[in-house]
């Protein structure tokens, strides 16, 4: 939130209200750029970080984790920030069986206990209708029965 207002009720209100962070005018350029990065780096973990150009590569599917970027046969495949984290941390540990609770913690960044099974699986749901052939037979992300998924690489 970038606000005239400096009362720390102002501040204390807007934070309540919902705002990440709270800055007042005026303010320097260095500041808010340091600010969106520590904003990113919560929201995005390391793919906030700068890299090389480094594209994951898994039969017709590719994962630009420097452009936050996914790929399909070639076709640009539209992933919501969550897909993509759970899509970059699944693949990142391909073949390894992922409980729901550790995909919650890393893609997530906190541990709920609140249906926090159910939103794993309707997110992995969703993201196997964008990069699976046959979402109802899928062969990218696989259930491991009693334990979450995994990944799986070719």
């Amino acid at each position: 939130m970038l606000t005239a207002k400096d009362e720390e009720l102002d501040k204390v209100l807007g934070l309540e209200l919902g705002a990440d962070d709270y800055m007042v005018k005026p303010y320097g350029l260095r500041e808010l750029v340091s600010r969106i990065r520590a904003l990113l780096r919560r929201a995005y973990g390391d793919l906030a970080a700068p890299s090389d150009d480094e594209i994951q590569r898994f039969e017709g599917l590719e994962i630009d984790l420097t452009r936050l970027e996914v790929r399909l046969d070639g076709a640009a495949i539209d992933l919501t920030p969550t897909e993509f984290r759970l899509l970059r941390y699944l693949s990142a540990r391909q073949n390894v069986p992922v409980s729901r609770s550790s995909l919650v913690e890393a893609v997530w960044g906190y541990e709920s206990d609140v249906n926090s099974d159910r939103t794993v699986d309707v997110h992995i749901r969703h993201l196997r209708q964008k990069i699976e052939s046959d979402p109802a037979k899928p062969t990218r992300i696989v259930t491991v029965r009693g334990i979450g998924y995994k990944f799986q690489g070719q």
